[in-house]
């Protein structure tokens, strides 16, 4: 069965190649000689109407020979150029459309001239130009061939009116002299439209060989890519693949040159080294061009080579103007500036430590870790850095620390940006943001790091006799023994009862615990249990709290 199937396919496939071969290829064959044979009348016109227009040329010579006046020496002569100038487009009509519109360039480019960098400049540009030149070269063409079709129409259209007009006119009442004159008009016009006719069939017949040379010579999308992967593009590719391996290569080994350095304990470079260093870098771009240029040289590409030229002539050109600032960033590059490795500068409010030099400086806050930021050479250039001290203090806070504002806020710092400070209650609701420079305009004060908290009670002024020896005491143990027992108590640090004064109506207190900065999530709770644990040794002692009132004391009468 399958032998079959391949049997009546073969069949198939023999029918449809002889169908076409009897009737598609006679039809094309046929029109192709039609078209030929076309072309060659035109090309034996052309050079009929040559051989005419020279014949005509040698009898305006003639005729200027003889004339007389001056103005009809200049005419004659206007109608010489113009011939000649027809008889050299009709010779180049009749190469192009033997050589489908190719014309050999005659130019001489390995003339020796003197040295001018202006020409050497152009010489490096002409490769591209040439290379835009050919790009567009059939499309130029085609259009001018367009333009001068649409010309010799419209000449054909005006001078068709003009035999029109001439037509209408009555002859009848002309003299010999007006009618020769009138003829010679009228032969004229109709000459030039003879000879407008046959450019046209010319331009014509140049417009359609072009097209069917181009046809011809047509690649498809995927040829051309073909050939740029295989020709410009891989030469590209080599070479910038070149440029990257130099410049990685350098790089890679002064990265395990700081690497050794680092392993001997050398820290911070000295300025010797950072020259080294730069001057290095210099070399890693230089090498890693020349890298490139060697690769566009071997395969000869002097397309790709004018463009990197040129590129590197423009990058150069626009940062001239930026030299003064770039001395500045090399002196800060190479610790030699207003900013030096390892000291401070305030950024935003917040001081920040310069951790190392490069062209992308990193800054950080030693207490705030999730602090870091980058900045260019441009940038810290205008900045003046200090030495700090070892015990000078980075930041009033860090994240989780628990602070109190100069309005009495007491809540958690959630947040810590270099714009911002977000600050919550324990739990992290109700936040509340403040920029950096209003959070240390509030004076903040930080009980993550230990803290006081102090309240105020006062007892009856009936236990007077014993209020300055026993009850502070009494109360002391009393009020330390409770907090021991609370979940902070692990926190406390000292406990102590001042008497503050005698005050109206009762004998007052300063009861004052201190604490380290583990409890200070529970300064409210550890403030409020002072009261308590005051009141209940209160009542241990019976001792009475008095309240506020009025004593009226009356006289004798």
């Amino acid at each position: 069965m399958s032998n079959v199937l391949v049997i009546l396919l073969g069949m198939i496939i023999f029918a449809c190649s002889s169908h076409a071969g009897a009737d598609g290829l006679p039809f094309a064959a046929n029109e192709h000689a039609l078209k030929k044979e076309q072309a060659t009348v035109k090309l034996n016109d052309i050079i009929k109407n040559i051989k005419l227009q020279k014949e005509e040329v040698d009898a305006k010579l003639k005729s200027l020979m003889k004339a007389k006046t001056e103005q009809e020496k200049v005419r004659i002569q206007a109608e010489l150029n113009e011939i000649s100038a027809a008889i050299v487009e009709q010779e180049s009509s009749f190469e192009m459309i033997l050589t489908a519109g190719f014309e050999l360039n005659k130019e001489d480019a390995a003339e020796k001239r003197d040295f001018d960098w202006q020409r050497d400049l152009l010489e490096i540009v002409q490769p591209i130009m040439s290379e835009l030149r050919q790009l567009t070269e059939n499309k130029r063409k085609l259009d001018n061939l367009h333009k001068k079709i649409a010309f010799y129409e419209s000449q054909i259209r005006d001078i068709g009116e003009v035999l029109a007009h001439l037509a209408k006119i009555n002859k009848q009442g002309f003299e010999k002299e007006a009618l020769i004159e009138f003829e010679r008009i009228d032969k004229k016009w109709k000459d030039q439209q003879e000879d407008t006719k046959h450019l046209l069939e010319v331009a014509q017949l140049q417009l359609d060989e072009m097209i069917k040379s181009q046809s011809a010579r047509e690649i498809s999308l995927s040829e051309h890519a073909r050939q740029f992967a295989t020709g410009r593009g891989a030469t590209l590719l080599m070479a910038l693949a070149a440029c990257v391996a130099v410049y990685a290569s350098m790089l890679l080994l002064l990265k395990l040159l700081k690497w050794i350095s680092n392993r001997k304990g050398e820290e911070k470079s000295t300025y010797y080294q950072r020259i080294i260093t730069l001057s290095y870098h210099f070399l890693m771009g230089v090498l890693a061009i020349t890298a490139m240029f060697y690769v566009l040289s071997v395969r000869d590409d002097q397309v790709l080579i004018g463009i990197t030229v040129l590129l590197l002539l423009s990058i150069i050109w626009l940062l001239k103007s930026s030299i003064p600032s770039y001395i500045n960033e090399l002196r800060v590059l190479l610790n030699a500036g207003p900013v030096r490795e390892g000291e401070c500068i305030i950024y935003n409010g917040i001081p920040m430590q310069i951790e190392s030099l490069n062209y992308y400086t990193k800054l950080v806050n030693p207490v705030l870790p999730e602090l870091e930021i980058r900045l260019t050479l441009a940038e810290l250039a205008h900045y003046v850095s200090r030495p700090f001290s070892e015990n000078e203090p980075w930041f009033p806070c860090k994240v989780g620390d628990y602070v109190m504002l100069s309005d009495d806020i007491y809540s958690m710092v959630k947040c810590i940006t270099l714009e911002h400070i977000v600050l919550s209650l324990s739990d992290g609701t109700m936040p509340r943001t403040y920029t950096v420079a209003d959070f240390l305009a509030a004076k903040p004060r930080n009980y993550s790091q230990g803290f006081v908290a102090a309240t105020d009670f006062g007892i009856d002024y009936k236990h007077q006799a014993n209020c300055i020896t026993d009850v502070p005491n009494l109360m002391c143990a009393g009020i330390r023994r409770g907090l021991l027992q609370e979940t902070y108590g692990t926190s406390l640090k000292d406990v102590s009862v001042h008497f503050a004064k005698a005050n109206t109506s009762s004998l007052d207190y300063k009861i004052i615990a201190t604490f380290d900065g583990a409890a200070a999530g529970e300064f409210h709770s550890i403030t409020r249990a002072l009261q308590r644990y005051a009141v209940e040794v209160c009542n241990q002692q019976q001792w009475t709290i008095p309240f506020a009132q009025l004593v009226i004391h009356g006289g004798k009468d």
